[in-house]
């Protein structure tokens, strides 16, 4: 089996274009309530791929600030659509220590306000969502949903310390580099642009489909 491989791009990196040779793409949509100016552009091409099964799934993240309200509402409304081949990401970070303590409540309450509007859940677990996080953070998001997570690690495989082992049991993608050479020999990028590459290990593009929750049914009543 072959990883799919896909990569993280956003305003920092060129639009999308014809070079882009992987089956998935994750773009950025918002930062709290900042709008990525590259998003609208991306979101067409993306789009159009999908229609077209160039793209087998797309993930649309958005990065948690403590105004969740917002950005919630921000996410929705640059999407417009809530498309069933998209899949939406919490990006949960630090940031440097501007982000700290215990933020789950406010973190969940952005995932599950994402999960009911992409739809019905998934034996209890929120459609179409998926979480990004350092195991080094988890002190701002100690209590978290069951949902897939994207652990960032470059240049070898995540560790796990002690109380996140519930990380790897869940990690559906390990972001290894951010294009800065710790790829060990996997892509840096794409074409000419280097950027975070993710590896959705044990998982080829149609079983990642269902691992984010794209092809899951409805739940039982």
């Amino acid at each position: 089996m072959t990883d799919t491989l896909f990569a993280d791009i956003s305003e920092w990196q060129p639009v999308i274009d014809d070079s882009y040779p992987y089956e998935w793409l994750s773009i950025r949509s918002n930062d709290g309530t900042y709008r990525d100016v590259n998003f609208y552009a991306n979101w067409d091409i993306a789009r159009s791929w999908l229609d077209s099964r160039r793209l087998r799934g797309l993930i649309v993240y958005c990065v948690y600030r403590p105004n969740w309200s917002d950005v919630l509402d921000t996410h929705i409304a640059m999407q417009g659509e809530n498309r069933p081949d998209v899949v939406s990401m919490v990006d949960v970070e630090s940031w440097g220590g501007t982000i700290w303590g215990d933020n789950s409540d406010e973190i969940n309450r952005l995932v599950w306000g994402i999960g009911d509007w992409r739809g019905p859940q998934i034996d209890g677990r929120p459609r179409r969502v998926i979480g990004y996080v350092n195991p080094n953070d988890v002190n701002i998001w100690p209590v978290r949903p069951p949902i897939g997570f994207v652990i960032p690690s470059y240049g070898s495989y995540p560790s796990f310390p002690p109380g996140t082992e519930d990380l790897e049991a869940q990690m559906i993608a390990h972001q290894f580099t951010n294009g800065e050479g710790y790829g060990h020999g996997l892509p840096e990028g794409y074409g000419s642009v280097t950027c975070d590459m993710n590896a959705a290990n044990g998982y080829d593009a149609e079983q990642l489909r269902t691992a984010t929750g794209i092809d899951a049914p409805a739940s039982t009543p």
